[in-house]
């Protein structure tokens, strides 16, 4: 589950940790004040150009479009600059619609809350919940390394290993998490060989084990709705405001076989082109991931009955709307009334629940794991879904649709690559939710502009606002894998433009293939 290309709340990725920010002990105090006094100068004027901008846009919109049309655009160029420069923190720039748009549209105070409490916010409330349970037991940390010491520990088989496990492992649990869980591993591994080698590291095998990390914590993700927040944006916003469902397993059928082939293409760049290891056998490889099996000890009553849970968690989750849809939903009606939302909520509740076992006197989740869930994330949930809603409310999203009647002649792929990589480039620089937030409602009044299905224009958007490849600033696991000393930037961007480039290959073939029938689109 990737919580966001930067989760709310933490520093930014790239920039100075607590020792960093502190400076060296003979740092002068007005060096320190400087420093200061220059991140203010510069949130100050990002605050003053997201105001400019909304400010500009209202002034300059024709009277085609209503007031309330001119002041919700004007709020969304807004919360775009905020959200892009970082003016305030991403969860309080998702508050502004709770502030401006009852008192610049007139709306109302609860139908511009409501979107905060969306089905799909508890669905992925759920799913964070179950992914806190599995971390607070080290299980996905044991599914990971029985992954790799499956796959094989040559050198290429390894880095395969290590891809997968983060691949698998980030479908359910945030991006963020599984690269900072894998690191100590890959870089226990780049120690391992080096003491192989006499010392020596092989740079290529480091630089691809590492970047190898990052990149299927990224790639993984987007093969379920609770993977990423994009994903789950999507869902809510076509279910509340273009009136069509994506069920979990039906969103599954197009994300994973998208994650698998890009994870396999991912592999091959980074091991046969990019960064081949110039060794060719690895000994000792699997002993050291066996090994680390073995300290974790055997698997934990807590930890057997957390992979049942997760278990019957993503069965019930594919399984049930294909259940409901045949003989057995006409013989047990309820099924269809059974949701997403409500099996994530279920298997929270029944978290809560469980005992732990082993003579522990706590649960499979208590409050206190429960608590350090991303909030921020739901609050940028509820900001963009609210934003959308005011973009159809106010009679915008029409409004957009008017104005690019005129490409209506441009070609319907070249439309989708433009798309595709339009979000591909911000979301190097911003976070993916607040991209894919801005986007949605636009790309809908767009594509209904040109009388087309709006998951023509949005399904390519969403997937591209995950695929951050190229800068350590795009996405946490991407930082993560910076810190280590066994990247630099410009290997990222070497590998990083590649899969970029792979990316929009992958999401037109996807268009023009399974996604348009599991989905019900054509183009």
């Amino acid at each position: 589950m990737s919580p966001s290309s930067r989760d709310p709340g933490s520093p930014r990725p790239g920039s100075a940790g607590p020792t960093e920010a502190t400076g060296p002990a003979e740092q002068t105090g007005a060096e320190t004040r400087g420093g200061g006094e220059g991140r203010l100068r510069v949130k100050f004027l990002s605050l003053a150009a997201g105001i400019a901008v909304a400010a500009l846009v209202v002034l300059v919109l024709p009277d085609s479009l209503s007031t309330e049309g001119k002041m919700t655009a004007g709020v969304a160029a807004l919360m775009a600059v905020w959200w892009a420069t970082e003016a305030i923190p991403l969860p309080a720039t998702a508050l502004v619609p709770l502030v401006l748009f009852p008192i610049l549209t007139g709306a109302e105070i609860g139908d511009v809350s409501a979107p905060y409490a969306s089905d799909t916010i508890f669905l992925f409330m759920g799913g964070f919940m179950l992914a806190l349970a599995m971390q607070r037991w080290n299980l996905h940390r044991r599914i990971a390394l029985t992954i790799v010491a499956a796959v094989g520990t040559s050198p290429t088989m390894l880095i395969a290993g290590f891809m997968i496990a983060s691949g698998f492992i980030t479908m359910w649990v945030s991006n963020t998490s599984t690269a900072v869980m894998m690191l100590p591993i890959g870089v226990a591994v780049i120690g391992m060989v080096a003491q192989l080698r006499d010392g020596k590291t092989d740079p290529n095998f480091a630089t691809a084990l590492m970047l190898g990390i990052a990149y299927s914590s990224s790639i993984g993700s987007v093969a379920t709705l609770i993977g990423t927040p994009p994903n789950a944006l999507m869902a809510a916003y076509l279910a509340e405001e273009q009136g069509i469902r994506i069920g979990f397993g039906q969103w599954m059928m197009v994300g994973l076989p998208l994650a698998a082939v890009f994870l396999v293409i991912a592999w091959f760049v980074l091991t046969k082109v990019v960064f081949p290891p110039a060794i060719k056998k690895l000994e000792g490889g699997r002993e050291l991931i066996r090994g680390e099996l073995r300290a974790m000890g055997p698997a934990s009553t807590a930890e057997k009955l957390v992979l049942l849970v997760f278990v019957c968690a993503a069965a019930a989750w594919v399984g049930i709307p294909l259940l409901a849809e045949g003989p057995v939903g006409a013989a047990l009606p309820w099924l269809a009334q059974i949701s997403d939302a409500g099996i994530a909520m279920t298997v929270a509740v029944v978290l809560f629940i469980i005992p732990a076992g082993g003579g522990r006197r706590t649960r499979l989740l208590d409050w206190d794991t429960a608590v350090q869930l991303p909030w921020g994330i739901l609050l940028l949930f509820g900001g963009g879904l609210s934003l959308s809603a005011q973009f159809s409310d106010t009679g915008l999203s029409e409004w957009i649709g008017q104005m690019v009647g005129g490409l209506a002649g441009i070609p319907v792929w070249l439309l989708v690559l433009i798309v595709a990589a339009l979000v591909l480039l911000l979301t190097e620089l911003t976070s993916n939710t607040a991209t894919a937030a801005t986007f949605l409602p636009v790309m809908g009044g767009v594509a209904v502009g040109m009388n087309m299905d709006v998951m023509v224009l949005i399904v390519p958007a969403i997937i591209a606002a995950t695929m951050a490849f190229m800068l350590p600033v795009g996405t946490p696991p991407n930082a993560i894998v910076f810190g280590s000393g066994h990247v630099t930037i410009q290997q990222m961007m070497r590998g990083g433009l590649i899969l970029n480039l792979v990316a929009l290959v992958l999401i037109m073939a996807l268009m023009y293939t399974i996604a348009g029938q599991v989905l019900g689109f054509t183009l």
